[in-house]
């Protein structure tokens, strides 16, 4: 199980190991790097590695200088090793190397307990939004589950309930405000704008649209752009939707060509994020409109809807949500619909001298 021995040309002490038939000399602090210049100290990690061979979590690998158990070495090879969509990667990215590496550092991952979590969670909200911090302490947690996973740790460290806090109604266009900025968009360009608003589509999902998508009757969603790769939709289920006599109007007007995506630019090819953004700025401006794209396309819609009574359950289904909670956002009406249900509400009442009686 080791020892401590000192070697007096260095003046300072090591642990002694054998392990699988080697002799393995220690010389410093696994976290700290710090070299044993008493004895005590060394005896303290000794008595470590003793309860990590009892728990057969020894490696002498661990225990020289940048172990893979150190948070920053290890946190650094799950994010290149993370196989995610190319926007959730650098998501995790943002969030490993700004704010959870930084904090984490020099500690042993196998040594993180629910006391570390909680402090961190508390460093981040004293900096962070409720939303910010959700999305930081979500990527940990993902890195522990996947630690625990790969067997590199013996459990996930207890988390506190986690939030992302109260979902607000994103900002929206009115169906009047949407074709007062289509109509400020070159007609070359407007059919990807005008079948992203009627269906409430995505922009990756939008610009994926191919002729094989397109029947007489309908149109199926079944690919997505991401950073101009051609993946899945993003939670991996095509969506069938019939086709409005709008929707029909308008890809019986565009004309003839040779690709096989239903909306390309001048040079034949599909536009991109950049492509339609530059569009829309350009039309926002001239329309006096300051909206982005997304909201445009997707939440508009989901807010049109919710305005108009349809429940939570069709703005869902439409929208292709997998958990209603999204959708919920859709269903808190805006001040101006909320003013004219409170005047609706006493619409049929009218006062007839003393009193009142319905009209």
């Amino acid at each position: 199980m080791g020892s401590v021995q000192y070697q007096k040309s260095a003046r300072r002490f090591y642990i002694q190991v054998y392990w699988m038939g080697k002799r393995y000399k220690i010389w410093r602090h696994p976290i700290t790097g710090e070299p044993f210049f008493d004895r005590r100290t060394a005896e303290n990690q000794l008595g470590r590695i003793r309860t990590e061979i009892a728990n057969k979590e020894f490696h002498p690998r661990y225990w020289m200088p940048e172990s893979p158990m150190l948070f920053r070495v290890y946190a650094s090879e799950w994010l290149e090793n993370k196989k995610v969509s190319v926007k959730t990667w650098r998501g995790y990215k943002t969030d490993i190397e700004k704010y959870i590496k930084p904090y984490f550092y020099s500690q042993d991952i196998r040594h993180i307990r629910a006391k570390h979590i909680r402090l961190f969670k508390e460093h981040l909200e004293n900096r962070l939004s409720v939303k910010s911090v959700y999305n930081k302490m979500s990527t940990l947690r993902t890195l522990f589950r996947d630690a625990y996973r790969d067997e590199d740790i013996m459990r996930v460290p207890p988390f506190p309930v986690l939030s992302p806090g109260q979902l607000t109604r994103p900002d929206s266009l009115s169906i009047e405000q949407q074709e007062s900025i289509v109509s400020a968009i070159p007609g070359r360009h407007r059919p990807i704008f005008q079948i992203g608003m009627e269906y409430g589509l995505r922009v990756g999902e939008a610009r994926a649209i191919q002729k094989d998508c397109i029947t007489s009757t309908h149109i199926v969603i079944k690919r997505a752009f991401s950073d101009n790769r051609l993946k899945d939709t993003k939670t991996h289920l095509e969506r069938e939707y019939e086709l409005t006599g709008y929707a029909k109007d308008m890809l019986g007007s565009m004309p003839k060509h040779l690709s096989p995506f239903v909306f390309v630019r001048d040079d034949g090819r599909p536009y991109t994020n950049k492509n339609l953004n530059l569009i829309w700025k350009d039309a926002c401006k001239k329309a006096k409109i300051n909206i982005k794209l997304q909201n445009a396309f997707r939440h508009s819609l989901g807010c049109q809807l919710a305005d108009m009574g349809y429940s939570v359950e069709h703005i869902a289904e439409q929208l292709g949500h997998t958990e209603t909670r999204t959708t919920k956002r859709y269903a808190r009406s805006s001040d101006e619909v909320l003013t004219k249900a409170l005047e609706d509400r006493r619409a049929k009442i009218i006062p007839i001298k003393d009193g009142l009686t319905t009209k």
